[in-house]
C-alpha cells in the first residue's frame, strides 16, 4: 500500500515537471530549484506515511469493533439460548410445584378400612304352646340357622389444620345401628353401604378434644365387655380428656327427634348424656385402668326410642289405645357403671383381667344390674401371633338401655347372661382368623309365656361364629 501511493506521487512528480518543462524553453534546473523538489518530495512521503499510519490504525480499531460486535452476538445468542433453558426450568418447576401441592393435599388424607368374611351358627330354644288342648306351652328347640355374612368398612381421615381432623367411614350393613354385617342372600343381589360414621375431632388443648358428629364411643370400655356393641356409632358431641393418670369424658347424643304437628303437642325427642372419670397407673409391670361413669337416657321413659320398633328385653308397657296404641318403655335408665381392667405379663404374652359393672339408679327398677368379668391372654396382631379370652356376663333386663348393648350376646337381648369363649390367630401382620362361642341363656329374668303354670326361664342361646379379617 505505502509503495503504491509513493509510486503515484512521483509519477505526478514528474508529469508535473514534463509539462513545465513543454511549456516553457528548456533550461537546465538550478541547485535551489532542486532542494526545493526534494523538500517537497519529502514532505510528500511524510504526509504518505501519517495517512498510511492513521489507515492502520483505523483497520485495527475496525478489527477491534468487529471483534467486540462478535462477542456481543455470541453473548446475545447465550443469553437467547439461557432464556429459553429458563422459561423450560420455569415450566418444569411449575409443573413440579402443582404436582407438589397435590402431594401436599394427598399428604393430608389418610384411607383406611378393613373386610371381614364371617360363618355363623345359632343353635336356640322357643316356647311353643301346642294347637291341641289343653294347649300348655312348652320348650322346643327352635331350628338351627346357619348363615354366611360379610361387613366392610373403609373411609378416610383427613387433616384440616394442626388442630382440627375430619373423619368419613362408610360400611356395609342393613341400616341396624348395632351390625354392619351383610348376609349372603338374595340371589346375589347388591349390598348396600352406609355412611357409618362422619366427624371432626379438635385438638383443644394437650390430652383435651372435642368431637362432633356421628363417632365413637368416646369413653373406656374394658376387655371384652358386652355392655356396649362395637358397630354402634353415637351421634352428638363429646369432650374427652386424656392425660398423665387422669382420663374421662363428657357426651350427649341425639336419639330420636319426634314431631308433633299440632301446635299443643309435646315433642318429646329422647337423648342420652354421661360423664365417665378414671386413673391408669403402673402397676404389677402392667396398667391398670379403673373408671366411673353415668349416663341419663333423656326423655326415654314413656317414649320409643327403638330400632325396628323393638326393646330388645327392656320392659314396655302400652301407650295409647286401638289403633294409637304404641309400646313405649316403662322405666328411665340412669345407669351408673363401675369399670376396670389391669394389665400383666405372663411368659411374655400380655395378660388382661377386667370387670364391668352396671346398675339402674331409676325408680321401681326390678331388674336392674348388668355385671361380666373376664381374662384375654396374648394379642393377635403381628406376624404369628395368638390370643384366648373367656368372660361371663349377667344382663338383667332393665339394668341397660337395651338399643346399644352388643347384639350377639343372648341375641342382642337383655335378660340374658352366660359364657363367651374366644380365640384368634394371626398368620401375617393384618389377616387374623377368629373363632367366638356364645353359650347363653335367655328370659333369664321374665319368662316368655304369661301362663302362670307353666313360666320358663332359662332358654338356652348358643352362638359359633369363625371370622377371617383382613385389614388395609
Amino acid at each position: 500500500m505505502r509503495n503504491t501511493l509513493l509510486a503515484t506521487a512521483v509519477a505526478a512528480a514528474l508529469t508535473l515537471g514534463a509539462a513545465e518543462a513543454y511549456a516553457a524553453p528548456a533550461k537546465t534546473a538550478t541547485k535551489a530549484e532542486l532542494d526545493a523538489m526534494q523538500a517537497q518530495m519529502k514532505a510528500l512521503a511524510e504526509r504518505l506515511n501519517r495517512l498510511e499510519a492513521a489507515n492502520a490504525q483505523l483497520q485495527t480499531e475496525n478489527s477491534e469493533l468487529k471483534s467486540l460486535v462478535d462477542r456481543r452476538d455470541a453473548e446475545t445468542d447465550y443469553l437467547k439460548a439461557q432464556t429459553k433453558e429458563l422459561r423450560e426450568e420455569g415450566a418444569i418447576a411449575s409443573n413440579e410445584l402443582g404436582k407438589l401441592k397435590g402431594a401436599d393435599w394427598a399428604s393430608k388424607i389418610k384411607f383406611k378400612g378393613d373386610f371381614r368374611m364371617r360363618d355363623e351358627n345359632i343353635e336356640t330354644q322357643r316356647v311353643v304352646v301346642p294347637s291341641a288342648a289343653p294347649r300348655i306351652p312348652e320348650v322346643q328347640d327352635a331350628a338351627d340357622r346357619n348363615r354366611a355374612r360379610f361387613r366392610a368398612r373403609f373411609g378416610f381421615d383427613a387433616t384440616v389444620t394442626d388442630t382440627v381432623k375430619a373423619t368419613i367411614r362408610l360400611a356395609s350393613g342393613d341400616g341396624d345401628p348395632r351390625s354392619t354385617n351383610q348376609t349372603l342372600t338374595g340371589i346375589a343381589s347388591p349390598k348396600q353401604i352406609w355412611i357409618d360414621q362422619v366427624y371432626a375431632d379438635w385438638t383443644f388443648m394437650q390430652g383435651g378434644n372435642f368431637v362432633l358428629g356421628k363417632q365413637s364411643y368416646p369413653f373406656f370400655r374394658p376387655g371384652m365387655s358386652m355392655f356396649y356393641d362395637g358397630d354402634f356409632n353415637p351421634e352428638g358431641a363429646a369432650v374427652k380428656f386424656d392425660r398423665g393418670m387422669f382420663f374421662g369424658s363428657g357426651y350427649w347424643w341425639w336419639l330420636q327427634e319426634n314431631y308433633n304437628a299440632s301446635p299443643t303437642g309435646n315433642n318429646q325427642d329422647a337423648n342420652l348424656w354421661g360423664l365417665q372419670a378414671g386413673l391408669k397407673f403402673g402397676l404389677f409391670g402392667g396398667e391398670t385402668k379403673l373408671a366411673a361413669m353415668y349416663y341419663d337416657c333423656g326423655a326415654c321413659q314413656y317414649n320409643n326410642p327403638f330400632y325396628s320398633n323393638n326393646s330388645f328385653g327392656n320392659t314396655t308397657i302400652t301407650q295409647g289405645s286401638g289403633t294409637s296404641a304404641i309400646q313405649v318403655l316403662k322405666y328411665d335408665y340412669e345407669v351408673i357403671e363401675l369399670a376396670g381392667e389391669m394389665g400383666l405379663t405372663v411368659a411374655n404374652l400380655p395378660l388382661v383381667l377386667f370387670f364391668d359393672w352396671a346398675q339402674n339408679m331409676a325408680s321401681d327398677v326390678e331388674y336392674d344390674t348388668a355385671y361380666n368379668v373376664g381374662v384375654m391372654l396374648g394379642k393377635a396382631s403381628n406376624a404369628r401371633t395368638w390370643e384366648v379370652g373367656a368372660m361371663w356376663q349377667e344382663i338383667d333386663k332393665d339394668a341397660l338401655y337395651a338399643q346399644m348393648i352388643d347384639s350377639d350376646f343372648g341375641g342382642g337381648n337383655t335378660d340374658s347372661e352366660g359364657l363367651v369363649l374366644k380365640a384368634g390367630y394371626a398368620p401375617v401382620k393384618n389377616i387374623t382368623f377368629n373363632a367366638t362361642y356364645f353359650l347363653n341363656e335367655i328370659n333369664k329374668d321374665v319368662s316368655p309365656t304369661t301362663n302362670p303354670t307353666n313360666t320358663f326361664n332359662g332358654l338356652d342361646y348358643d352362638r359359633w361364629q369363625l371370622d377371617v379379617n383382613y385389614k388395609f
